[in-house]
């Protein structure tokens, strides 16, 4: 598979880089991880709604809450079901540029994420484009990260400013066989100015929403898809994760 970092693929789309799907065709119509009889209904409910607010550092609650209120563009992507070893899948949450490079040693091409320090991490390229992100909510079943940074949409134009907020909500429980299965959804919502918003919607036309949900899903297959290969493969766990 070929997978693009998750902040550049939610903060790209939303400021009107084209790019083209990270996940084949073929992936995306049948994923081997899912568990559909154990899948249900989605809620109608905004995660926003229950983000524990007072729990947010303060000096970023403000910012999370005026782009959950207000944001330029809200989407969610599907839910994912699939055996996983929980502490696995939550140290990948916690670690995405280990999570990367675990991809990259399984032969997918995917741009490098840097862990900044103090629980940012970040993803820079030649153009200028800069994102970092960091959890502000870590609890039992959700994790919310707030991202920034510049983001150029194309070739000679301008960097344009933005920041996301990304909900991912995820429960564990155990099937038929007795193996640990985890199901997770992700809502983003991100705020950027109305010139980036025009681009896009010139790019993409009316189907932009659509575009900005699937890209969602890639981000939460990023997670869950690895998650899945290291449950079938747990002998593999230190050679793609560890630092060398």
């Amino acid at each position: 598979m070929r997978y693009r970092p998750a902040w550049w693929i939610w903060l790209s789309v939303a400021s009107g880089a084209a790019w083209l799907s990270a996940v084949p065709v073929s992936a995306q119509s049948s994923r081997p991880w899912q568990r559909v009889d154990l899948a249900g209904s989605t809620p109608a409910l905004s995660f926003a709604a229950q983000v524990p607010l007072d729990e947010i550092p303060a000096g970023l609650r403000t910012k999370v809450r005026a782009l959950m209120e207000k944001p330029t563009l809200a989407t969610r992507g599907q839910t994912e079901t699939f055996n996983g070893e929980p502490r696995v899948y939550q140290w990948l949450l916690d670690h995405p540029d280990r999570a990367a490079v675990g991809w990259k040693r399984l032969g997918a091409k995917v741009a490098g994420i840097a862990d900044r320090g103090s629980g940012i991490f970040g993803w820079s390229d030649a153009q200028g484009s800069d994102i970092r992100w960091q959890v502000v909510y870590r609890g039992p079943h959700m994790r919310v990260w707030h991202a920034e940074g510049k983001v150029r949409p194309a070739a000679l134009m301008p960097l344009v400013s933005v920041q996301a907020v990304v909900v991912l909500r995820y429960t564990q429980s155990r099937d038929a066989d007795d193996r640990p299965v985890i199901r997770h959804q992700a809502e983003l919502m991100l705020h950027t100015d109305s010139k980036a918003m025009s681009l896009a919607s010139r790019i993409f036309g009316a189907s932009a929403p659509r575009f900005a949900e699937q890209y969602v899903s890639q981000v939460e297959t990023f997670f869950s898809a690895l998650s899945w290969y290291l449950d079938r493969h747990p002998d593999r766990i230190g050679e793609l994760l560890e630092a060398k």
